[in-house]
Order: C-alpha cells, then structure tokens, then sequence
C-alpha cells in the first residue's frame, strides 16, 4: 500500500503483517480506531485486525535494520510494517526496495 504523508512525501508498506498472517488496514474512520482499535487518533493510522495494533505513520519505531516508519502505538505488534521503498517517476510511483522479512 502507498500512502501520501503530509509534506507530499509517499510512504509505502506490506499489507502483510510481519511475523504473522494477518493483513494490515489502512483506517481512516476515526470513530473505528477508537471503538474497534480503543486508540484515540487524530489522523489515519495503519491497523491490524487481529491483534488490534495500531502503527502511527507520522512516527518512526525500530525495526531489525535500524529505524522504520510507522512506531507502534497501541498493541502487541514487535515492530514497524515492512516498508517498501517508492520513487515517483513522473506520473508513475515505482517500487525500488523491499524491506527483507
């Protein structure tokens, strides 16, 4: 998934939970991250239904290689979404890099 960050930076992760089978949501209803997720939000947060994490895109949290984005902020994940590295080439954004698992 890509999202767009305020500052027009783009910011691209795995669905895919790290460690685990469970594929991650991109929440944008306030109103869902504090009744499914209990975690009040102010902004769109990344979420993972099953264990109920929330990840913060505006943060930075550690993972295996040094820092990545999207901290954990709520729940019991061990570490950031994998990310994936993302240029725009024009109208186009391509994928160049891929965290490794």
């Amino acid at each position: 998934m890509v999202v767009r960050l305020p500052g027009n930076a783009y910011w691209a992760f795995s669905l895919r939970v790290p460690y685990g089978t469970c594929e991650l949501q991109f929440v944008t209803d306030m109103e869902t991250l504090r009744t499914v997720y209990k975690f009040a939000a102010v902004h769109p947060m990344v979420g993972d239904p099953c264990t109920h994490t929330v990840y913060d895109l505006t943060k930075y949290g550690r993972g295996p290689n040094g820092v990545v984005r999207g901290a954990v902020v709520a729940g019991t994940a061990i570490r950031p979404p994998l990310a994936i590295e993302v240029e725009v080439q024009g109208h186009e954004i391509v994928a160049t890099r891929s965290e490794p698992q």
